[in-house]
Formats: C-alpha cells, structure tokens, sequence
C-alpha cells in the first residue's frame, strides 16, 4: 500500500512542479489533510461501495473546486478509482517528498513555556547550520516534565538539551561508579 500512495504523491509532486504550483498544491494538501482527520462522514463516503463513480467525482469536483489542476486530477483519478480513503497517506508521503525535493524538515521543539517566535527563530538558525537544511517548519509543543531547556526532534534524530534529561545522565554516571 505504501508504493501505490509513494507513487501517487511523487507523481502529483512532479507535475505540480512543472506546472510551477507545488506549493500552493503543498497547502491545499495540508489544508485538506487537516479537514479529513476530523471529518468521520467524509471516511464513511470514501469506503461506502455503493457511491457510483459519478457521484464521487462530482463530489470531488464540487469540494474541491478551488485547489490547482494536479491535485483536481489526482482526486478525480482517486475518486474513479474508489480510492478516496488514501488521500491522508498520499498527502503525509507528498509532504516528505516534498520537503526533501526543498530542502526542509519539520521541526518539533517541546519545552516548559511557549518560546517566542524570536526564541524559535534563533533555534532555527541554529539547527539549520546544524543540519544542513535550508528551512525548517517549527512546531513549539508544551512539555512540563522536561524541568527546563528544551528537547528538538528533526524526522527520527532527537537532541535534548532539557534539564531532565541532564538529571537522567548525571545519575546514570554516578551509578557506574
């Protein structure tokens, strides 16, 4: 199942860009995403059986009237092929392949307080030069149990400048002893 939602997500990701509309295809995307997730009627929709052909594509004609060429095209193509319920792993893999072809990564920061977009800039500027990414999409998440400082996840690598996990390390160094 993950080749056929990697193949439609990098198809979409390829003609959007020769269409020149890959980011506004990434938003809508997101956007879309975001309503599915919370949107129970629309996954009944998708897997029902007995929704002909034609009245998903209108469906998918008239919700997603706004949204650029490829993605219309790609939804009917789901739509056709009642293949509606792959929409959120097709986007979650076009967002991966989409930040990869751009040079960026999501970015998740917990720490004890909301830091200030300042804070969060400086982070930035500092995990960017670390990294090598040209852009990173900062998420501040509220993480009381850490005491202080902050732990940043970048994909699967975590760096963890919290006070709690100095604690774990200083007593892990006193038990070797």
């Amino acid at each position: 199942m993950a080749n056929v939602l990697n193949k439609y997500a990098e198809s979409l990701l390829e003609v959007a860009k020769g269409q020149g509309v890959a980011q506004s295809v990434y938003s809508d995307l997101l956007e879309i995403k975001q309503a599915l997730v919370n949107d129970s009627t629309f996954a009944a929709f998708a897997e029902d059986p007995k929704i002909s052909k034609e009245a998903r594509t209108q469906f998918v004609s008239e919700t997603f009237k706004g949204v650029d060429a490829p993605l219309m095209n790609l939804l009917k193509i789901l739509a056709d092929r009642k293949q509606l319920g792959l929409i959120p792993g097709i986007v979650d893999a076009f967002v991966e392949y989409y930040n990869n072809a751009n040079q960026q990564a999501k970015m998740k920061v917990e720490s004890v307080y909301p830091l200030s977009s300042e804070e969060l800039d400086a982070l930035g500027k500092v995990f960017i030069e670390k990294t090598g990414y040209k852009k990173l999409l900062i998420e501040n998440i509220i993480n009381e149990s850490l005491i202080g400082g902050i732990r940043a996840t970048i994909g699967t690598t975590v760096y963890d400048g919290s006070v709690i996990n100095e604690l774990n390390q200083l007593s892990k160094s006193f038990q070797k002893q």
